[in-house]
């Protein structure tokens, strides 16, 4: 009678080592996975800002990243989850009352289906908004996205941790672009 749902529960519970859910599921191909997310990001997928008086800062766009979590890791292989979210500003422009300028930090964790998991901190603003919902929304969704991107750069270089290299951002930088196929 109750058992099915018994154990369902159960699968809810914390296990012994903190884990929700149902146990952990190894990769079939670990080896495959590991080996491309071992692979250094090219010329085409680094994109460069103005980082102020940093100078070009070199960054992976989120949905670069999310694609390329997507094909190594499985549309299965991955989750994400927001552990927190705060607003770290918000107040209307000095110069024009109209416009809003607001902040967001997130905390992202990303768990892949072996039970592996990073957090990092994600940071959205918006600057001289019109509409304060619009720019709490995009402040928002900015953060997430930053935190994403930033959680999944601890598997590997190629989710964007090869983007801190200077010295193969630079040999990436170097190097001729791709022809267009």
């Amino acid at each position: 009678g109750d058992r099915p749902r018994q154990e369902a529960l159960a699968m809810d519970l914390p296990s012994a080592d903190g884990y929700f859910g149902p146990p952990p599921v190894p990769f079939a191909d670990a080896e495959r996975v590991q080996a491309e997310l071992e692979t250094l990001l090219s010329k085409d997928e680094i994109s460069t800002r103005d980082g102020g008086g940093a100078g070009k800062v070199s960054y992976v766009e989120a949905w670069r990243v999310i694609e390329k979590a997507q094909r190594i890791l499985g549309f299965n292989g991955w989750s994400s989850k927001i552990v927190d979210i705060q607003k770290e500003y918000q107040h209307e422009n000095k110069n024009n009352r109209d416009r809003w300028d607001i902040g967001y930090t997130c905390v992202i964790r990303v768990t892949l289906k072996d039970g592996t998991f990073h957090e990092d901190v994600g940071f959205g603003s918006v600057h001289n908004e019109r509409d304060r919902g619009k720019a709490i929304e995009n402040a928002r969704k900015e953060a997430v996205s930053d935190g994403v991107k930033r959680a999944l750069r601890y598997f590997g270089a190629a989710l964007g941790n090869c983007v801190y290299d200077k010295v193969h951002v630079k040999t990436a930088q170097a190097a001729p672009k791709k022809p267009a196929v």
